[in-house]
């Protein structure tokens, strides 16, 4: 259950590798969806699923630009016509988070490896 609520978490910071895998998951199952339920109930009922869709992709992008040590204000970025969503794009899609620690939590890249922690095994 906390690996399905950590899509919509607003906390953290995200990988870039992450945000693409996750992008097109949520693409892909928002397509099906959209093309499951069209057939099934008519377009009208499909406008459902943009919430739910909208809401990941917000929290995706928000824990991406957390990863950039940026806050979810520069999403109002994309409101600046054609120059605002490029900046925006590359920022979410193509720049390497801050390295390290920052104001958002640790660096994701590093949580499997602690080079400082020794495992010492003691015979019982």
């Amino acid at each position: 259950m906390h690996h399905i609520l950590s899509w919509i978490g607003w906390r953290g910071r995200l990988r870039r590798s992450v945000f693409w895998s996750a992008l097109a998951i949520a693409a892909a199952v928002f397509v099906i969806l959209f093309e499951a339920l069209q057939a099934v109930a008519g377009f009208a009922s499909t406008l459902v699923l943009y919430p739910p869709f909208f809401a990941v992709l917000l929290s995706l992008a928000v824990r991406r630009l957390h990863d950039r040590q940026f806050s979810a204000w520069w999403l109002l970025l994309a409101l600046v016509p054609v120059l605002g969503p490029v900046i925006l794009a590359c920022q979410l899609l193509f720049a390497r988070g801050t390295h390290g620690d920052n104001r958002y939590g640790e660096d994701p890249r590093s949580r499997a490896r602690d080079y400082l922690q020794v495992r010492i095994h003691e015979p019982s």
